[in-house]
Order: C-alpha cells, then structure tokens, then sequence
C-alpha cells in the first residue's frame, strides 16, 4: 500500500498558497496603478478645460469691455454750427410785437434760420449725451430797446439752452429731443428733429425789457439741427 508524505503535502499546500497571495497582490498592485493613471488623466483634462474655460471668460469679457468702451467714447468737438429756424406762428406773434431778431456775430442767417458756430463742448458717441458750445448770439430788438443773448451752451442730457446775458447765465430755451435723428454726413455728426420752446426765465426777462406779456414759457421758438464735428 502507497504512503502519503504529509508533511510534503503541506509544503505543496504551503507553496501554492504563497503563490496565489503573490498573484493577488500584483493584481491589486496593477488595479491600483490603474486607477491613478486614470484619475491623473481625469484631473488633467477637468483642468484643462478650466482653465481654457477662464480663457474665454477673460476674452469674452475684454471684448465686452471693448466695446462697452467704444460705444461709450467721449467726443470733444471742434467744430461746425447748430442753426436755429424761427417758428413761422412765433415769428407772426414778434412781428406783431414790432420785436426784431437779428443775429449777433459770428452767427449768420442761414437756410432760412440762423446758424451759430460750435466752438467746444464734448458729447458721448452713443448718447449724444454732454454740452455744446457756441460763439455768437440773438438780438432782440424794439423802439430802441435790445436785449443780447450770446454764446449759447446746449446741454443735451438736461434737454436746455442757456445764454449770456448782461454778466448773468440765462435758461433762454427748454430742447425736446424726444424726436432726435442722428446722422452722419462724412465725419460730420447730424442732430436733427430737436423742438425748442421759450423758457421761463427768458420770458420773464423779454416781458419786462419791452414791457409786455406777450412772452410766455413752453412758447415753441422753432426747430434746432446740429451738425457737429469731433
């Protein structure tokens, strides 16, 4: 009858035991270096992506500040006129009046009104918004009386335009640009469609000067083109 070595059995056992403990752990080792290529590639391309995401943030946002300045730009004006055409239901009441108007120089009679030369004043190029100044003035005159208005500023934002007269700045008329159309014409800025009207303060002071009441505020004076360059 054939003996069986125990104790070479148990090597065997032993031996076989170690062998598949070494195989285990070479798979949990690969297993585990598998995982971290994996969650390196994983952190690579999220940050990656981040950061080409924070780029195009960056470029929207400069491009958007761009042209939020572009739009916003200020224009410092250097020239050209803003003409006046004389209401023809206003121009029947002052001659009525026996009141002349008459420009004061270097303002001329123009296209059937008169033009007064801008001569500074700044603008935003979107808006239109900010002041515009001007050389020049108005004369109003009647049986030997004259009250002079000069050097008008229109300041588009409060919708006014007021003048010099004597030593004192005077509200002479109230601007409507509800109706405003801009255009261009070169590189020269075209503001039409603006209504004017007499303001308070000047028709208080045309009253008393030629001792009527004929003058009264919210009276529609005319219409008022720009044409402004930069």
């Amino acid at each position: 009858m054939q003996r069986f070595d125990v104790r070479r059995l148990s090597l065997y056992a032993v031996l076989a035991l170690l062998t598949v403990g070494v195989a285990a752990c070479g798979s949990e080792d690969e297993g585990a270096t598998t995982a971290s290529a994996g969650a390196a590639t994983t952190e690579a391309t999220t940050a990656e992506a981040t950061t080409m995401d924070e780029t195009a943030m960056e470029t929207t946002m400069t491009e958007t500040g761009e042209t939020a300045a572009a739009a916003g730009e200020e224009l410092t004006l250097t020239g050209e006129d803003t003409t006046l055409v004389l209401d023809t239901s206003t121009a029947t009441v002052l001659t009525g009046l026996g009141v002349k108007v008459a420009p004061i120089g270097p303002a001329t009679s123009a296209n059937g009104g008169i033009a007064f030369p801008i001569t500074g004043g700044s603008v935003a190029s979107d808006t239109l918004a900010g002041t515009i100044e001007h050389s020049g003035g108005l004369r109003f005159s009647a049986g030997g009386t004259n009250v002079d208005v000069t050097d008008f500023v229109v300041d588009t934002t409060a919708g006014s335009l007021t003048a010099t007269a004597g030593d004192a700045q005077l509200p002479l008329l109230g601007l409507d640009l509800t109706g405003l159309e801009r255009s261009m014409e070169g590189d020269t800025i075209v503001a039409s469609g603006i209504k004017a009207t007499l303001a308070e303060e000047a028709a208080t002071a045309l009253n008393t000067a030629f001792k009527v009441d004929a003058f009264q505020a919210g009276l529609p004076i005319g219409t008022v083109t720009v044409r402004a360059t930069a």
